[in-house]
């Protein structure tokens, strides 16, 4: 495209469009972070960081025009720049074009020095049981109990996440957060703190009230439903609770009538597995153009029956993602496969590795700072502690470099990309599938 010398002209567009985008990605100066919301990271230089910057704050183009001076290729550079910045906002910034704002650089270890994405447990209390449950909550019905943070320590939580950890979102989960009567306050004090707030949640107690309708005019724009089943008796009998299907439907519906954006979540089980496609065709059913899947992590209530191995998972979702393609459904996996087992980048799903003390910030209900929600084992107290003790500590500085991974993964070309996967996955059921993968890679060597 050639440079037009009326400045005017050629940005004529970016204020106006700066102006409806700049609520959807957040620069950060610490480690020179572009982050799409919620959890999109792209580094850029010290000069795409000023610009975007000044954009972002309300600053106007023709005083980035008018620091630029009378040099035409400069000029042209900052438009070029500009042009391919809104090409990846909205999803159509392929590697490899030859655009003139990007440089592709191959990844490295560490690529960010603060996490990108947060989550807050508000509670482990549930009104269901589900078998696969990270933290079982379902054994955890008490009305008020007291190890739970307060409105205002979670206030506190919510301050350090924006303003120490510069995280630009956090999800509110579980347990069940509608379980707290405050959350449209929590919601609130996060708006206030210049969070976009996500909620994730079973939706049942949503159903035939008219909170969803609260939660949106306290701020909430999105939520992630756990959906477990294509009907009532797969999902129910995954929940352990009779109706809870009806009941997540009637209150995903509540969410979309206030206004909230929705995607559906499913959690790959034995118990499901078989039952993907359906799932897909039920969230079309429904309306929706967003779902994600994620596998069954060994922790918390899940037991061995329910167990979907590595190496099986590409034959039970594969048919799902061409469902949802065809159906015009974004379909998004979550979860961390080795590479040399299932590889997401090959299958087009991205890259995916263990966000431990790494990309996520995840907080317990008492303001741990846990490797991830089915992990355990705390890193440090966010209310006790300071953020930068903890985040820099020998024990969260394990997980961010990957130092959990397991010894057959020593030496694969594959490891910066996939960084040995869920550690909780090899301890519960051991690394024979890495070990036979490994063999076929030196059989066809």
């Amino acid at each position: 495209m050639p440079f037009v010398s009326d400045s005017t002209a050629s940005f004529s567009w970016v204020d106006d469009y700066f102006s409806h985008i700049g609520s959807h990605f957040d620069i950060r100066a610490a480690d020179s972070l572009l982050i799409i919301l919620p959890n999109r990271a792209v580094r850029v230089n010290q000069t795409a960081l000023t610009m975007l910057t000044h954009l972002k704050n309300g600053g106007s183009v023709d005083a980035i025009v008018e620091r630029l001076g009378d040099s035409s290729e400069r000029r042209y550079e900052a438009y070029c720049f500009l042009c391919d910045f809104r090409s990846l906002m909205s999803g159509c910034l392929g590697e490899g074009w030859k655009r003139k704002g990007v440089e592709t650089l191959p990844h490295s270890i560490p690529f960010n020095t603060l996490p990108v994405l947060s989550e807050i447990a508000v509670t482990y209390r549930c009104n269901l049981s589900c078998r696969f449950c990270y933290a079982a909550c379902g054994c955890q019905r008490a009305e008020k109990p007291s190890a739970e943070m307060s409105l205002d320590q979670v206030a506190r939580v919510l301050h350090i996440i924006r303003h120490e950890a510069g995280v630009p979102s956090v999800s509110f989960t579980g347990g069940e957060p509608l379980m707290r009567d405050d959350l449209e306050k929590l919601v609130a004090r996060a708006v206030e703190t210049d969070l976009r707030v996500n909620l994730i949640t079973n939706a049942t107690m949503l159903a035939g009230t008219d909170r969803a309708l609260r939660l949106r005019s306290a701020g909430l724009t999105s939520a992630q439903v756990s959906l477990e089943g294509p009907d009532a008796g797969v999902h129910d009998a995954l929940t352990a609770v009779p109706g809870s299907f009806d009941r997540t439907i009637s209150g995903l519906s509540a969410l979309r009538d206030a206004g909230i954006h929705v995607h559906t979540n499913t959690t790959l089980s034995a118990a499901n597995a078989a039952h993907a496609v359906d799932l897909v065709r039920l969230v079309a059913s429904l309306g929706l153009d967003r779902m994600s899947m994620n596998l069954i992590i060994p922790a918390g209530s899940a037991t061995s029956g329910l167990q979907v191995s590595y190496s099986d998972i590409w034959d039970l979702i594969a048919p799902a993602r061409e469902e949802a393609r065809r159906r015009e459904i974004n379909f998004m996996w979550y979860s961390p496969t080795p590479m040399c087992i299932m590889n997401p980048l090959a299958n087009g799903m991205g890259n995916k590795s263990c966000a431990a003390c790494d990309g996520l910030l995840s907080i317990s209900p008492v303001g741990d700072i846990l490797p991830c929600s089915s992990y355990a084992e705390p890193v440090g107290n966010l209310l006790s502690q300071p953020f930068t003790e903890i985040w820099n500590s020998t024990r969260a500085v394990f997980f961010r470099n990957k130092d959990y991974a397991p010894v057959e993964c020593s030496g694969c070309e594959d490891f910066k990309a996939c960084a040995g996967a869920c550690p909780l996955y090899w301890s519960a059921l051991g690394t024979d599938e890495l070990v036979a993968a490994r063999r076929r890679e030196h059989a066809t060597a």
